[in-house]
């Protein structure tokens, strides 16, 4: 039995484990989002945690760095003041994290097609082709998804790879 549930949690990992968005349907796209800026909140609450070293390590990760204690724009604000981070990637993380808001409350309950493609891979999605989102100035913009798409995966592997250092 408790092999018929590892095989199970296999094959479903291995579904969400898919990498290219394009290859997505709406829900995917949305929950692949959001679990890929989750993933940069944990590695924001480690570096801020190695930054404090505080005596119960674990403690201060389960309860300080909670994101119902501190959301992502207190944490964004305690990475202001580390003088070894760079500025730069806090713009990159407030764009990110307005684009993962529009993903994350975007109602695709009476949506329009749209066909995207990229390197000859073709996909069909259902959600308005020109959006109206705020950006992390707090502006409306207006952009096709496939543009938020792209935006996104290149701020996530830029962030990625400067978090990983």
């Amino acid at each position: 039995m408790l092999n018929d549930r590892k095989l199970t949690y296999k094959k479903k990992r291995k579904l969400i484990e898919k990498e290219k968005p394009l290859e997505k349907n709406n829900e995917e796209l949305r929950g692949w989002i959001i679990e890929k800026t989750n993933e940069i909140e944990l590695k924001i609450n480690l570096l801020i945690t190695n930054y404090f070293s505080p005596k119960e390590r674990s403690e201060f990760i389960q309860i300080m760095m909670n994101s119902s204690v501190i959301n992502m724009g207190g944490k964004y604000k305690i990475l202001k003041n580390i003088r070894s981070f760079n500025d730069s990637i806090i713009g990159d993380l407030q764009k990110l994290n307005a684009i993962r808001n529009y993903f994350a409350h975007v109602s695709i309950q009476k949506p329009m097609s749209l066909t995207v493609s990229q390197n000859n891979i073709s996909k069909k999605y259902d959600f308005p082709s020109r959006v109206r989102y705020m950006n992390s100035s707090g502006l409306m913009k207006e952009r096709s998804i496939e543009d938020l798409v792209a935006e996104y995966c290149k701020l996530h592997d830029k962030i990625t790879e400067y978090l990983n250092q």
